[in-house]
């Protein structure tokens, strides 16, 4: 679930319908096989526990029923009409270069036409930009690396045979070395250089339903291939987790980091002068010892993020010194309570850093070895920033500006600080979205903590708004809600509407703080939150009171789905893609780990970690015989991270157990899909747009 981000944030809203569909649905009926369950003295109703196993012959005729309704459901609606008008609204060439890495001498792009994917390079010789590669777009894509003297690139890709891990030459397009047989990219494909003819790269076992990663490394010379490092020589090694292999450019220390679900990893190192050799690993860092994700280094010194009285804080140290926080030489901490580092690069001999304040306005810094920092001027202010590509070994860093109203756009800076837009990869926006304003305010909660929310409106509507509204949440695993652009949320605004993002607690908009005051038993601030920033809009005029929507995804359907429980009036539709719905029975499923979800929700081991998963379960608290919104979920048949009866159980209940026609009920399963719906807000949209 956390590894997912904010993948799940691609909108593609729909904006107008005309229309109408009769709300005489006729649902799917199967029964409810409730049980009652207790622990600790404790019982709880478990409804539809039959939808737990959801390959029975029964659950699945009944999910195809549930997909003829959608089918109906959407047919009625003018989707062809939608996407057209969507993409009449683009400026520019469909296609557009992404995947961009720069280089001392060279730089790299993607770019596809209408059944082909091109790699291209260029370089400071005045040739131009070069096609190095092409494939067909039926074959998908996963990873690529070039080397950095321009003349080679790692290529993970699956295709009709299966999937395999490449290196290609640039100049000629022969394959350099290949793996021999299939390398399962179900899974994280990553892989780095360890020298000019060798590679370390991420592999899984090539059998269903394997989740122990391992690190190999290859000499693309020979093709000879060796298991370097796997989860057996990890400590208390949990089988969800993953291994990632890094390196600087130049260095002989290898470092492997063991991903997990939190924002704490731990640390290896080995030493490969003698690369052939077998390697001595040394365990240089813990979850315990506070550092965030993974270092980075240059040269002999690791700079990396570590929390520091609540705050993250950018540091250097050694190796070996990693693990003492009093061997720490602090570059950056914000002094502004509000203000919290999001990111930082390492470029061949700068530091930068990124910083946000309530998660909706971001900073890019240019921080020295002393630890004095400027201010790199972007034409601020900026919603959001991100650093697009970055290296040890280059003396440019690409970043990216995006905005709830301004398309993406791309700018190089090299180590002098100077600034050159990329047009070449930089999108237009309509001239029709000019009008378009965001605001930022807070919104006092339950509680008197003022909770930041991000308004995006006409700038002509005054706050006696008769439109349509929604409100985004998420609220979990320390994540932020970043701005993003989407063309359709512009289009849907542009009409009258409002879309808003309620920023609360158990994200890190405002620090650890913000995150922690969020999770297990003040798990209910999140979804408060939301409700007070939903009566917000409606009391301010933004809104008219019976036409607000609620959207979350993922993790985000505990926040929104206790916030529907708790005041369904609040809200007249209800969208969740991939929602976590019923965490408590997560820890009852077979070869299901819910160690994921421990930190944030609780567990079945301890009284209290019990109680805190049946007050934030959106399904064990249903109100039946309740008026609730109409609602549309939409989750991946194969989803591992949140199985598909989540979704299936909500929505039984509330095809079963609402006495109200006139709302729609929908429950939208994509068959090939994981913790993945595409298209989601387009359909998201066509089911908004009619039901308020």
């Amino acid at each position: 679930m956390k590894y997912s981000c904010f993948v799940i944030l691609s909108f593609s809203f729909l904006l107008s319908c005309s229309q109408e569909i009769s709300k005489t649905l006729s649902y799917p009926q199967l029964d409810n096989n409730r049980t009652t369950i207790e622990e600790f003295g404790i019982k709880y109703n478990n409804d539809y526990s039959n939808l737990e196993d959801i390959k029975k012959e029964v659950n699945q005729n009944w999910l195809l029923k549930q997909d003829s309704i959608v089918a109906d459901y959407y047919k009625s609606v003018d989707r062809k009409g939608a996407a057209k008008h969507l993409n009449d609204l683009h400026l520019g060439d469909y296609y557009e270069p992404y995947w961009y890495k720069s280089y001392k001498e060279h730089s790299f792009h993607w770019l596809d036409n209408d059944s082909t994917q091109i790699l291209f390079k260029s370089d400071s010789s005045g040739k131009g930009e070069i096609p190095v590669f092409s494939t067909s777009m039926d074959n998908t894509v996963h990873f690529y690396s070039p080397h950095p003297d321009g003349s080679k690139f790692i290529l993970f890709i699956s295709d009709e045979n299966g999937d395999f891990l490449k290196v290609i030459s640039t100049e000629s397009g022969n394959i350099l070395f290949e793996t021999d047989k299939d390398m399962n990219m179900e899974q994280a494909s990553w892989a780095v250089w360890a020298s000019s003819e060798h590679i370390a790269f991420t592999g899984w076992p090539n059998q269903e339903g394997s989740r122990d990663s391992y690190i190999a490394m290859a000499n693309i010379r020979t093709g000879a291939i060796k298991v370097i490092f796997d989860g057996s020589q990890v400590k208390d090694y949990d089988h969800e987790d993953f291994l990632r292999p890094d390196i600087s450019v130049g260095s002989n220390k290898l470092q492997v980091f063991v991903i997990t679900a939190s924002e704490h990893f731990t640390g290896y190192s080995a030493d490969i002068s003698n690369i052939e050799s077998d390697y001595v690993w040394e365990h240089i860092y813990d979850q315990k010892d506070s550092i965030l994700y993974w270092p980075k280094q240059r040269d002999t010194s690791m700079y990396f993020l570590r929390y520091n009285g609540g705050k993250k804080t950018l540091v250097r140290s050694t190796l070996k010194s990693m693990g003492d926080p009093t061997k720490d030489v602090v570059l950056y901490r914000p002094e502004i309570e509000d203000v919290v580092i999001t990111d930082y690069a390492i470029s061949e001999n700068n530091v930068y850093v990124i910083t946000s304040r309530n998660g909706t306005d971001e900073t890019l810094y240019y921080v020295d070895n002393q630890g004095k920092s400027e201010i790199i001027d972007l034409d601020y202010p900026i919603s959001d920033i991100q650093f697009y590509h970055t290296s040890t070994t280059s003396n440019e860093i690409t970043v990216t500006k995006n905005d709830w109203k301004y398309d993406l756009s791309f700018l190089s800076i090299n180590d002098s600080l100077e600034i050159k837009p990329l047009d070449n990869l930089t999108r237009q926006t309509p001239d029709s979205f000019n009008d378009i304003i965001t605001e930022i305010i807070e919104v006092e909660s339950h509680d008197g903590t003022m909770v930041p929310m991000t308004i995006i409106r006409n700038r002509e509507n005054k706050q006696d708004s008769k439109g349509k509204g929604v409100v985004y949440a998420y609220g979990a695993y320390g994540f932020s809600v970043e701005p993003f652009y989407d063309i359709s949320i512009l289009d849907f605004v542009s009409k009258g509407n409002v879309f808003a993002v309620a920023h609360v607690r158990g994200g890190a908009e405002k620090g650890l703080k913000w995150y922690k005051d969020g999770i297990k038993e003040k798990k209910f601030n999140s979804w408060k939150d939301l409700l007070w920033c939903s009566q917000y809009l409606k009391d301010q005029g933004y809104v008219d009171k019976d036409r607000l929507g609620v959207w979350c995804s993922s993790a985000g359907g505990i926040t929104a789905g206790m916030a529907v429980n708790e005041n369904p009036d609040m809200f007249k539709a209800f969208v969740g893609a991939v929602p976590t719905l019923n965490p408590l029975r997560l820890g009852y499923q077979k070869n299901f780990d819910a160690s994921n979800h421990e930190y944030d929700f609780g567990n079945l081991k301890t009284i209290e970690g019990f109680k805190s998963l049946m007050a934030l379960d959106p399904v064990v608290n249903f109100k039946k015989n309740t008026v609730y919104p109409s609602t549309l979920m939409m989750s991946g048949a194969l989803d591992e991270q949140i199985p598909l009866y989540n979704t299936a159980k909500y929505i039984a209940l509330l095809q079963n157990y609402c006495p109200d026609p006139k709302r729609t009920y929908l429950l939208d399963v994509y068959e090939d899909e994981g913790h993945y719906v595409p298209n989601e807000g387009f359909s998201a949209m066509l089911f908004f747009d009619k039901e308020l």
